[in-house]
């Protein structure tokens, strides 16, 4: 199943400007089914020129890029490429973190992901194993998890 969902990146304060620091738009959370995410997208549009940053999180983690230090940023782009990262416990949802450092405009992006049903077992990578494993202490211990 093919999920998408926008978030806008507001137009950077001139209070932060002052401090040197990007305005945050509120997280948007896309709610979906579970599986596997075998493709991903991500879209800004022309005009952003670098200027609007998204980072993709789940269970308090970043997804997409991997580290907190990274995120995606570009200007008239659309990143695409595969993945197989598993969705497998709840909460079913990821949640876009956006910001901009315009001081003029905001920027709509756009995030797509696609969602196929879990494959058996056999077929799932070590690395993958490891992430559910993750996800099945935090759940089991019932530890808050931001995201």
């Amino acid at each position: 199943m093919l999920y998408k969902e926008e978030i806008t990146a507001p137009v950077n304060t001139p209070a932060d400007i002052a401090l040197g620091r990007p305005t945050y738009a509120a997280p948007v959370r896309l709610r979906v089914f579970p599986g596997l995410v075998t493709r991903v997208w991500v879209g800004f549009p022309k005009g952003c020129y670098g200027l609007a940053h998204l980072q993709v999180w789940h269970w308090g983690w970043p997804v997409w890029p991997w580290t907190p230090q990274q995120s995606f940023h570009w200007n008239d782009y659309m990143y695409t490429f595969d993945d197989r990262y598993p969705m497998t416990t709840e909460p079913y949802e990821f949640v876009l973190r956006a910001w901009s450092y315009d001081d003029f405009y905001q920027h709509t992006i756009t995030f797509m992901c696609l969602i196929e049903p879990s494959p058996p077992m056999k077929e799932i990578s070590a690395l993958e194993m490891v992430l559910m494993n993750r996800r099945l202490m935090y759940e089991h211990m019932k530890m808050p998890v931001e995201g």
